[in-house]
């Protein structure tokens, strides 16, 4: 690969590392198929395939080397053979699968002694290796007891506790070895014990710790399991209860009415063995913090006992008591338990209550106000069995307006009619309350003002920031009889933010009027950055209210697009002129690219750099499609987008089509123009390139301008490109060939790198990937020896990929990039060296071809 060349840098990754091999005492079979390996099952010499369990290590050697399965036979790495005796050692299906054979019958089979030597199972006969080495297993010796805490019981003080242990020698060797035991806390050991234990190679066996604890053991939380030689260990949380009595709620009398006995039943469980054998533990029975009996409870060492306590309610208990059960009666409890229970009464009756507005009528200023309201139960399960009377009070503006007495009788309900008189100034609303013992309801109806109402007619909106907020307001005097009131202007500039509230009077003016009469005001308000985006205007009088919520732009520029216009032509060759107004309807000056679209593919993209409300037209001439009929005119700018429907060969506003030769040689009922002769017309360009294939060719070279705008955006004289369409033809000339081919034979990739060929750009892409562990800001230059055809700073993230569009068609060109903490690289290509690469990495940036 040439200097500076990269692979790919998109496929360039780094790859997964390999997962460290691990050895257990239940090692894979599979990875000593073809090795001679000892096995716990009858301390048979095996390979590696017959072995279901083995140790860690379960090679056997011979003068230091592994024995292998060569062609069936058992020989060293380095090609001696194993025999015993005068017979040979090969692999048969048999079970062990190792077998001392002359050739002809099956003689013997392999074991390990206990001193390491492989011998014979039947004539105890060593095996060795031709030149005399014996075969032994090294690690015969060799132990591994592995701990494992499998079950603990819970018991209290007093009590024995149980933890049972799994032990596994996942070695060879025959060994016994002590075991501890450890109860601590963490930092105090509360007991210690110690077991021998012996296990063969691969045996395992289960232990249990017995200890009976004692007085405080209850603060010991962990047990530790310890092997002393090998020093594997495990532990587990552990639970000693403290001894005592606990107590729990279990059930109560449900809706236990005033007066009518509460039962309340607990639960006691009692702990440990302190003090020791049956006892009588003393439990207390409470209501809101008052005694109100002991009763002694007898239980054995891990019994439990149920018991019922009774307390007589009282009018006073409702609506509910607290009732506590607890255990140890001399300083703080040893255990408790409660629960709040009903007891229902007055009190219970009285929070049932529930009024609720359900209509009112709209008055105006002196009328009478009507508030319709429902008074009932809430809950069915608490209603009394005889008819009861309530107190509902009616409040208006946070004064008692009228107070009565409401008899409420089972699940009836019952409607009520509160009136109030409204007075001069009630308007826009008053606030109304009603209260009951219970529930009550609040709402705030309308009355309708007699005085000045207020009803804004316009509103100059949308505005820019800092330009003024105009108002046009109208006011009426609807009363009985003259007056001035002072109309306010109030904005919030928390309108487009539904948490949050942001008011404040921006004007105010006198207006008198007569009765009747009515007058027209201007509100004026200059719009600040914290009116952005949105912002309610209101307009206040004494009476009456009115709002409409305003968009206010943030200070900048804003283009809009004005005026789309189409003009089609049949003159020298079919064209479609396309124009627009472009406005900068903001207050700061800018520039934007503006993008023309016909039928949703972009045909022409341009640049403006435009002051504060300056306009200007844009215009561009394409070729004009195929089809006679409206197609969709769109313009964009990043603030706004306009569409219409400009003809081509036809009239967009409803009239008829243009019939009289200018309109292309086709009518409008889609009827070809014939020849002289009556035969279609046929006739080719100078070229001889059919001119329905040079019109496809043009719809295809369409397209590609589309896809091409985006690399266009990058250029560094963006005004020069696309090129004006009436110089397209003669730019075209040698490539149209090339591009109708393709239309005809679909060759889309060709086609495409065909046209950009033809608009000045190659068939290459420059693609940018970031391999660096970060994000970077990256600068990329790619210049020819006479322009620099794009330079753009960006950032990528680890591992991401950005395609920068095409390269310059010329023969040779440079590509350079640069990182704030990487040094710069440049490298220099020519015309057709396809797909470029930029890979940022730790050790420098590298530019290559892809190719």
């Amino acid at each position: 690969m040439a200097a500076g060349a990269v692979a790919d840098p998109i496929a360039d990754s780094l790859a997964p590392s390999a997962p460290a091999s691990l050895s257990t005492s239940a090692s894979d079979a599979g990875e000593y198929d073809d090795t001679v390996v000892v096995r716990f099952a009858d301390d048979h010499v095996v390979t590696g395939s017959a072995a279901e369990s083995m140790p860690s290590d379960p090679v056997v050697t011979a003068g230091g080397e592994e024995l292998v399965v060569v062609d069936g036979a058992v020989e060293t790495e380095t090609g001696d053979a194993i025999v015993a005796g005068n017979n040979t050692v090969r692999v048969a299906e048999n079970d062990p699968d190792l077998v001392v054979t002359d050739g002809e019958v099956l003689n013997d089979t392999l074991e390990v002694t206990d001193g390491g030597i492989v011998q014979t199972v039947e004539g105890e006969t060593t095996v060795k290796t031709d030149d005399g080495n014996p075969v032994e297993y090294t690690a015969y010796d060799e132990t591994n007891f592995v701990p494992e805490i499998v079950d603990t019981n819970s018991p209290g003080e007093g009590e024995t506790l149980e933890v049972t242990v799994e032990i596994t020698n996942t070695e060879y060797g025959t060994e016994t070895r002590d075991v501890d035991f450890t109860l601590t806390d963490g930092d105090e050991t509360f007991a210690t014990l110690t077991e021998s234990i012996e296990l063969d190679g691969g045996e395992s066996t289960t232990h249990t710790f017995e200890y009976e604890t004692e007085r405080d053991d209850h603060e010991a939380t962990r047990a530790f399991v310890e092997v002393d030689y090998d020093g594997n260990e495990d532990d587990t949380d552990v639970t000693i209860h403290e001894s005592k009595a606990t107590v729990t709620i279990a059930d109560w009398t449900r809706n236990t009415a005033a007066g009518d006995e509460l039962d309340v039943t607990a639960k006691i469980n009692r702990h440990g063995n302190y003090p020791q054998g049956e006892q009588e533990f003393l439990i207390e029975f409470r209501i809101d913090g008052t005694h109100v009996t002991t009763k002694p409870v007898s239980m054995e060492p891990g019994g439990q006992a149920v018991e019922t306590f009774t307390y007589e309610t009282s009018e006073a208990d409702s609506p509910s008591v607290e009732a506590v059960v607890r255990s140890g009666l001399d300083g703080e409890p040893d255990d408790a338990a409660r629960a709040v229970v009903e007891v229902i009464g007055q009190a219970t009756h009285e929070e049932n209550v529930r009024a609720q507005f359900t209509d009112r009528n709209r008055p105006d200023e002196g009328e009478t106000l009507e508030l319709e309201a429902e008074i009932e139960y809430d809950r069915s399960d608490r209603i009394p069995n005889e008819p009861k009377e309530y107190p509902v009070e009616f409040y208006i503006d946070g004064e008692l307006v009228d107070n009565r007495t409401v008899e409420l009788n089972g699940d009836e309900t019952v409607t009520e009619t509160f009136t109030y008189e409204t007075e001069q100034g009630d308007a826009p609303r008053v606030d109304a309350e009603l209260k009951t013992p219970g529930t009550g309801d609040t709402t705030r109806p309308r009355i309708n003002g007699s005085g000045f109402d207020v009803e804004i007619l316009d509103v100059n909106g949308p505005v820019n920031e800092t330009q003024p907020l105009v108002a046009t307001v109208g006011i009426e005097n609807t009363g009985d009889i003259a007056g001035e009131q002072e109309i306010r202007l109030r904005i919030d500039s928390g309108a487009g933010d539904p948490d949050q509230t942001t008011r404040h009077i921006r004007g105010q003016k006198n207006v008198s009027l007569e009765v009747g009469e009515r007058t027209t005001e201007r509100f004026s308000y200059r719009t600040r950055s914290s009116d952005v985006p949105l912002t309610e205007v209101a307009i206040l009088s004494d009476d009456d209210e009115a709002t409409r919520n305003a968009m206010v732009r943030a200070k900048t520029s804003r283009y809009e697009p004005r005026n789309l216009t189409g003009d089609y032509t049949n003159e020298s060759s079919r064209e479609l002129t396309l124009s627009a107004d472009i406005n900068n309807t903001g207050t700061e000056p800018g520039d934007q690219y503006v993008e023309f679209s016909l039928d949703g593919e972009l045909v022409h993209v341009d640049r403006m750099t435009l002051e504060p409300w300056e306009s200007e037209t844009v215009s561009t001439t394409i070729d004009a499609p195929a089809e006679i009929g409206a197609h969709d005119f769109a313009v964009e700018t990043d603030d706004e987008r306009a569409d219409t429907l400009v003809g081509v060969g036809v009239e967009v506003s409803g009239s008829d089509p243009d019939t009289d030769g200018t309109g292309g040689n086709q009518s409008v009922d889609g009827d070809t123009d014939s020849g002289s002769d009556g035969s279609p017309n046929t006739a080719t360009s100078g070229g001889g390139i059919p001119w329905h294939f040079l019109g496809l060719s043009l719809l295809g070279l369409l397209v590609v301008f589309a896809l091409a705008a985006l690399f266009l955006l990058y250029r560094h004289d963006p005004e020069t490109f696309p090129p004006e369409p009436a110089a397209v033809p003669g730019i075209l000339q040698t490539e149209v060939n090339s591009l109708a081919a393709r239309v005809r034979t679909t060759d889309l990739a060709l086609l495409i790198a065909t046209a950009k060929r033809a608009i000045g750009l190659s068939a290459g892409t420059l693609i940018v990937r970031n391999d660096l562990p970060r994000a970077a800001t990256v600068r990329v230059r790619c210049q020819t020896e006479t322009n620099t055809v794009f330079l753009e700073d960006f950032e990528l993230q680890p591992e991401e990929r950005r395609v920068l569009g095409s390269l310059p068609d010329t023969d040779r060109f440079k590509v350079g990039a640069g990182v704030d903490d990487i040094t710069s690289h440049e490298e220099v290509f020519d015309r057709d060296n396809g797909d470029v690469g930029v890979v940022l990495r730790a050790e420098g940036i590298v530019i290559g071809n892809l190719s």
